[in-house]
This record gives structure tokens, C-alpha cells and sequence, in this order.
């Protein structure tokens, strides 16, 4: 299918050494906490904001690169961060290392571009090497560029649509990939306070516009669908939204509850089936830990909304959740994709049977 999601690869990523998956429709990734899900997690998430053109401002949120680097035993000479992501037609590759001190680099922490590699139905368009990349069109021969900014991926630097037209559609896909890695709830939470009345084609992804994101789905989505999940998550809780933020009703009590009021959990459940109900969904979904902060009594509703989610989005999903993991693989028959640490490793163990993963009653 255009657009999906192959293969991902990381080499060289905090715990993760080398970890080569292949994706299919649903993706559950599980393992103990600590085990490295969420290093692959970000791993995933930095190959989006390289083809974004901000890799160095996002390896600076992560603690700049020596902090990213694989940290186990290493053999000598330099360490090499490898990043490969193949979406139909694409494939990307990224290679990132420390600035030589020699250099004396005004800023140490950035990363250093060694290669960066990008394909398309498996031939060559584009061949970096640090500073200096050569690039040919869908046709024609190949152009030298000697004046990129090596902290930087090509993505960055190269806005030429009708001469490289495959950065940009490929730049444009990824654009529209979603990663859901927490919501703050906390009294300062955006998600609290009423977001400004526009319309919203999807969750943004700190929730900020969950009010928005949420009356476009009752008044374009599958709202009957919607309500149906919200009632069994919340008996007896009639959720309602306008524009600018949702509202809780609750039986034998005449005033509404605004998010200030919410609960931390109800407030982190109502932004994930928001997320799964976009009339306009991503082409890639990832949910990182969504359980977290969650009564086991939703996490069968939330399994619901996922199984809906799928019907128009690949997903990834890590949690460390059997009742959640269980109840996925029940509605959408995947193959768990199981992470365990050895010796400091974070590895595949492998994909785990969906038969083994059914519930006690089947």
C-alpha cells in the first residue's frame, strides 16, 4: 500500500545496538519497563523530524547526540547512529556521529551528517556524504551540492518541488505521521483551558486542541461510534463538545464539568479516542505507553478505538499492558512485537503468537 510503513531499522541508539522490524497494519510493540520500547519509540520519532528538516533541533531536545549514542561496550573507532525507514515507494536512510574535537565546532552537541541516502521504487536520488550530496531528478543526470550545512538533513535544504519533487511528496507523507507520546495533565495542561475555536483535522499532538479536534468529529465523524466507546469507558457520562472545549454531564447533577474538572485519566482517555476518530486520519498513528495513568476498566473501550483507528491508519503501539496488549490482539489479530534487554541490549525476541495472546475466555 502507498505510504505504509515496511521496515524500520535503528543502529546504534541509546540501548538499542541494532533492531531490524518489519511493520504491518497494526503494531504492537510490548516488553518490560525499561526494556527499550521507547528508545525505538523516538528512534521512530527522529527519523519524522529529519525528513521534517529539524533533526538538529530535535537531537538537541533529547540531550544532543553524545547522549543518543548506543552506550554498551564499543569497539574502537568512531560511533555511527543509523536510522532506515522504507514507506512504500521510499527509502530513507540517516547517518549521524560526533564532530571530530578537531574541528573545535561551535556547537559540540549537534550531530554530523556522515551519509544520508534517499531512494525511490529502489533507485537512487539522492547520495550525501557530510557537506556534499549528489542529487539527480525522476530523470536527468546527477547535480553536485558542496554547500549543505552537515548538522542538517537534506530535507532542510532542498526546497525545489518541480526539480525534486520526490523529496517533496515523500517530506509531505511523513508530515502527516502522528506521534502520540503523552498528555500533560497537570493544572497548567493546555488541555485544560478552552483551545481556540478553528477547525482541527486532527489531535495535535500535545492535545492542545482537543475541544476543536473533538467537535469535528461529532459534527463530520463517526460520532455514533464515538458516543458508543465513551459509554462504556463512563457509564452513565454524557460527554458533550462545542468548539472550544468538551464538557461532562453527570446524572442528578445539573451544572457542567469543564477539563479543569476532569481527572487525569479521563482527560488522558477522551484525547486518545480523539486522536483514533480524525475524519481526517494520519497515515501513521503511534501511541507510546497510552495506558499509562489509565483504569484497567478502559483499557478494553481504548482497545475499541484503536481497532477503529485501524480501519484508516497504520499504527504503532507500545505498552506494557497485557490487559491492553490482549484486548488489541483480540480485535485486530496482530503478532506482538516483543522487545527484551540483555545484558544492557534492548533486542527483538520476537513476534509473538496472537493465539497465545487471546483472552482466557477464547
Amino acid at each position: 500500500m502507498f505510504g505504509q510503513v515496511q521496515r524500520l531499522e535503528v543502529e546504534n541508539f541509546r540501548s538499542i545496538r541494532h533492531v531490524e522490524v518489519s511493520l504491518g497494519a497494526v503494531n504492537l510493540v510490548t516488553g518490560a519497563n525499561g526494556c527499550g520500547k521507547s528508545n525505538l519509540f523516538n528512534a521512530f520519532r527522529l527519523i519524522r523530524a529529519s525528513v521534517e528538516g529539524r533533526l538538529a533541533a530535535a537531537v538537541a531536545e533529547q540531550g544532543g547526540l553524545a547522549s543518543l549514542l548506543w552506550a554498551g561496550p564499543r569497539q574502537e573507532g568512531p560511533v555511527r547512529m543509523r536510522l532506515k525507514v522504507a514507506a512504500e515507494p521510499f527509502e530513507y536512510q540517516v547517518t549521524l556521529g560526533l564532530r571530530p574535537a578537531s574541528e573545535l565546532p561551535l556547537f559540540p552537541l549537534d550531530p554530523q551528517i556522515k551519509s544520508e541516502t534517499v531512494r525511490l521504487a529502489g533507485r537512487v536520488l539522492v547520495d550525501r556524504s557530510s557537506s556534499v550530496a549528489k542529487m539527480r531528478g525522476l530523470e536527468g543526470p546527477w547535480n553536485l551540492r558542496t554547500d549543505l550545512v552537515d548538522a542538517e538533513s537534506i530535507f532542510a535544504q532542498i526546497r525545489d518541488p518541480e526539480r525534486y519533487p520526490f523529496l517533496f511528496q515523500f517530506q509531505e507523507m511523513v508530515r502527516r505521521w502522528t506521534f502520540y507520546h503523552d498528555f500533560r495533565t497537570d493544572d497548567s495542561s493546555p488541555i485544560r483551558r478552552p483551545a481556540l475555536a478553528t477547525y482541527a483535522p486532527r489531535l495535535a499532538e500535545d492535545g492542545s486542541n482537543l475541544g476543536p479536534a473533538l467537535f469535528v468529529v461529532t459534527e463530520q465523524g463517526d460520532n455514533d461510534s464515538l458516543r458508543s466507546i465513551l459509554a462504556d469507558a463512563f457509564p452513565e457520562t454524557e460527554f458533550v463538545s462545542d468548539s472550544e472545549q468538551p464538557f461532562m454531564v453527570l446524572p442528578g447533577i445539573d451544572r457542567k464539568f469543564h477539563p479543569r474538572d476532569f481527572s487525569d485519566g479521563t482527560l488522558k482517555f477522551l484525547c486518545l479516542v480523539t486522536a483514533c476518530f480524525s475524519p481526517r486520519p494520519s497515515p501513521l498513528i503511534a501511541f507510546n505507553e497510552p495506558e499509562a495513568s489509565l483504569n484497567a476498566s478502559v483499557l478494553e473501550p481504548l482497545a475499541d478505538a484503536f481497532a477503529y483507528a485501524s480501519q484508516f491508519s497504520q499504527l504503532w503501539i507500545t505498552t506494557h499492558s497485557d490487559i491492553l496488549a490482549r484486548a488489541i490482539v483480540k480485535r485486530v489479530g496482530c503478532d506482538p512485537i516483543h522487545l527484551v534487554k540483555v545484558s544492557g541490549e534492548t533486542t527483538v525476541a520476537g513476534r509473538l503468537h496472537r493465539k497465545g495472546w487471546q483472552s482466557a475466555d477464547d
